[in-house]
Parts: C-alpha cells; sequence; structure tokens
C-alpha cells in the first residue's frame, strides 16, 4: 500500500528524531559522507581573502557578480545551454530553493503542483503548510523508458527528482521529451530537484538532459556541495526564467536572510572545481569503487535499480550490515515493490571503520 504524503512526514520527523539521539546507531541510510578529496575541494579556504574579511555589511550569495558569472560560464561549458545572469538565483541549500519556489507559485498563476515520486519529503511539508494542493500522477519511476505519466491538460506545477537520488538511477531520456512536448502544449512549469545532478558515473558526458526541457518554463536546483560531497559549506542555486527570478529572490532572501560572506568565498572555489578539467571524476570513481567492494564482500546483496549517478542506491543489505542501523524503507518515499530495500549512502563513514 502506498502511505500518503502526511504520513511520510511523520516517518520523517521521527528518523528525525531518531537520528540525531541514536548515538549508537549507523544511520546506513543518512547524508554524512566521508570521502579523501574534500580537502582538495576546498584547498585555500582556510582563511578568508581580504576583500571578504570585513564583514560588517549583510551579503548574499545571490548579488555576487563573480559566482553567478562562474554558473553560467559552467552550464554553457557543459550543457550547452546559455543562461543569462538573471537566469540563476544562488541560496545557501536546496530547501530554500524549494521555498521560494513554492511561495511564488500562486503569485506565478499556478494552484497545484504534480509530482512524481519518490519526491524530497519537504516538498509535502512546505505545499501542506502552504496549502498547495499535491496530485500524484505516476507510481512508477522515471527511471524506466515506459512509465505512465497521467500529466493534466492544463497549466500546471510538475515537481521530479533527476537523478532519482535514492537509486542513484537517472530520468529516462524518452521521459524528458515527454515531458517537454507537455510543457509546450499545456504552458506548464517543471521544477527538476537536480540536487544530485553532474555526478553521473558515465563521465564521457557530463551534460544533463534535463537542461533541454522548455527554458521559459523549467526550474531546475543544482546543489555543487553535494555534486563535490562537501556539505559543511551551504550552497545551492535555482536555473529559472528570468522574469520569475525576483518572485523567486523575495520569497527566498525574506526566508533565509543574508547568506554570508564566508559561503561566497566557498561557492567560488567549488565552482572553480566544477569547471576544472578532472571536475569531480575522483570521487566519482571513488563512490563506484566503495559500491564494488560493497558489492565483492556482500554487504550490498542485491539492488533495485542500477546505480548510475550520486553516491546513493536502494539495495537488500546483509544481516549483519543491518544489526544497530537506522535505514529508510520504501515507505520513506512513497513508493512500493521494493521489500527488504533500503537507501544505502554508499559514501557512509561506517563502511570505512572495521
Amino acid at each position: 500500500m502506498i502511505i500518503p504524503p502526511a504520513q511520510i512526514l511523520g516517518l520523517h520527523r521521527g528518523l528525525d528524531s531518531t537520528s540525531r539521539t541514536n548515538r549508537t546507531g549507523r544511520f546506513l541510510s543518512g547524508w554524512q559522507t566521508t570521502h579523501p578529496f574534500s580537502g582538495r575541494y576546498l584547498d585555500g579556504t582556510q582563511s578568508l581573502p581580504q576583500e571578504l574579511s570585513t564583514l560588517e555589511n549583510y551579503s548574499f550569495l545571490s548579488d555576487s557578480a563573480a559566482l553567478t558569472d562562474s554558473i553560467t560560464a559552467f552550464h554553457t561549458e557543459t550543457d550547452g545551454v546559455a543562461y543569462p545572469g538573471d537566469g540563476v538565483y544562488v541560496s545557501s541549500g536546496s530547501s530554500p530553493l524549494l521555498l521560494g519556489f513554492f511561495l511564488a507559485l500562486r503569485e506565478m498563476g499556478v494552484e497545484e503542483v504534480c509530482y512524481v515520486p519518490p519526491v524530497y519529503y519537504t516538498c509535502y511539508y512546505f505545499c501542506g503548510a502552504l496549502g498547495i494542493p499535491m496530485h500524484r500522477v505516476g507510481d512508477g519511476l522515471l527511471h524506466g523508458e515506459h512509465t505512465e505519466l497521467e500529466l493534466p491538460e492544463r497549466r500546471s506545477a510538475l515537481i521530479l527528482c533527476d537523478p532519482i537520488w535514492v537509486f542513484g538511477t537517472t530520468v529516462h531520456p524518452r521521459q524528458i521529451e515527454r515531458i517537454a512536448e507537455w510543457q509546450r502544449r499545456t504552458g506548464s512549469f517543471v521544477l527538476v530537484d537536480g540536487t544530485f545532478q553532474y555526478a553521473r558515473w558515465d563521465r564521457s558526458s557530463r551534460a544533463e538532459p534535463t537542461a533541454r526541457l522548455e527554458q521559459d518554463l523549467t526550474f531546475r536546483i543544482v546543489c555543487p556541495t553535494k555534486s563535490l560531497a562537501v556539505h559543511g559549506t551551504r550552497f545551492a542555486y535555482l536555473l529559472l526564467p528570468p522574469e520569475f527570478r525576483e518572485s523567486i529572490r523575495y520569497a527566498c532572501a525574506n526566508s533565509t536572510g543574508a547568506t554570508g560572506a564566508a559561503n561566497e568565498h566557498f561557492a567560488l572555489r567549488i565552482m572553480e572545481v566544477m569547471r576544472s578539467e578532472e571536475s569531480n571524476d575522483a570521487l566519482v570513481e571513488h563512490i563506484q569503487r566503495e559500491r564494488e567492494r560493497l558489492l565483492a564482500t556482500g554487504v550490498i546483496r542485491s539492488e533495485a535499480a542500477l546505480p548510475e549517478a550520486g553516491y546513493y542506491t536502494f539495495a537488500v543489505l546483509d544481516q549483519a550490515a543491518l544489526k544497530d542501523a537506522i535505514v529508510m524503507d520504501q515507505r520513506f518515499f512513497g513508493i512500493e515493490g521494493f521489500a527488504d530495500h533500503v537507501r544505502v549512502n554508499l559514501l557512509h563513514p561506517g563502511w570505512t571503520q572495521p
């Protein structure tokens, strides 16, 4: 049975408490990561440069022209898509961008939200708090070419995740084509939660196919701190139609306040790494090796789907690994058909311990 959003929120609220208070359980489905490249990726950030050392003034990441220029250059180089400066809004993390989007929806003339699970549970939380109706438009996973979507033939907003981070899979190109056709037909908006984008395992192309959705109708969250698995600094941004930037900016700025000069320094360095020739290749290769090791040692017994992006897989774990573990099963993600599977963080610090 598919669990309704209210019950999913209850599960996550309980998990939040457990993960923060249980000092002995290993949160194998969680967000803590470790890898040997974080020092390299944040090299030179031990002290702030002179121009950022005077901290009397409020500082907003979204006001940094240097950061916006680096972001637009990255997408021109990587996706082959040119975004204007006012087609980017930068904030301190993905959650404020989600909230800003939902707060701005009615100003954009949208009264409902469609979604394809799994979506980040915060979407349920924000929509419930704001009284925005949510309609599930598909039961299957979008990494399947033939998964059916029941999209409305009216202007709406669709939320989807790419990659489908729970499984480490990516949305099938044919599904992206269908959604783009729906956008053109109905004038509907799409919010792509691309928090784990730009960490594909196939390094022959780093371009993200969702960049090919209708640019004037698409909002896409990108979180480079997750692309590099350096979560201690907060930095994410929204690619969006320029005409809606002020609606998003005002909502986000009133939610977060200033984002801080130190965050700008870290963000500029992170974009420097992402734009480099090596980018995050070393991290991606490390993730793949960790998965292979867990498979070879029998810790991972089987997977629901072959992962191809990010650092999660949805898998059946050996019983010994589950002892005293805190894990998230299918109920947490509003999906079914995957009994005994849990979300597995391939970079969990516990895997490196004897």
